[in-house]
């Protein structure tokens, strides 16, 4: 539990200090670009989305983790419902991926 409130926090932070985007849009771009360093996965995301993620992640040597359902992804980052999450800082990846336990 605790793990998980810090979890929420550091997204947060990431999120407000311009180290990580929100939203399927934003986020593949930042695949695209290989600026993202970890992609956050909605358990509950569509299996196109998984698809779509998976391929051009792997493509690009992109750590992709499964994480909460899209309210908890949205709720982290001060938004509505959001299925993908793209992580821009390699320290704030590596930070989230401990507290994850991944």
């Amino acid at each position: 539990m605790e793990n998980e409130k810090r979890l929420k926090s550091m997204l947060g932070l990431a999120y407000k200090g311009g180290n990580l985007t929100a939203g399927s849009e934003l986020c593949k771009k930042a695949v695209y670009e290989g600026r993202a360093k970890l992609v956050i996965l909605s358990i509950d995301c569509s299996d196109n989305t998984k698809k779509k993620f998976m391929d051009k992640c792997s493509h690009r040597g992109i750590q992709v983790v499964f994480y909460g359902n899209r309210e908890l992804l949205g709720e982290s980052v001060g938004k509505t419902e959001r299925t993908v999450l793209a992580v821009l800082d390699e320290g704030f990846s590596k930070e989230i991926i401990k507290l994850m336990g991944v």
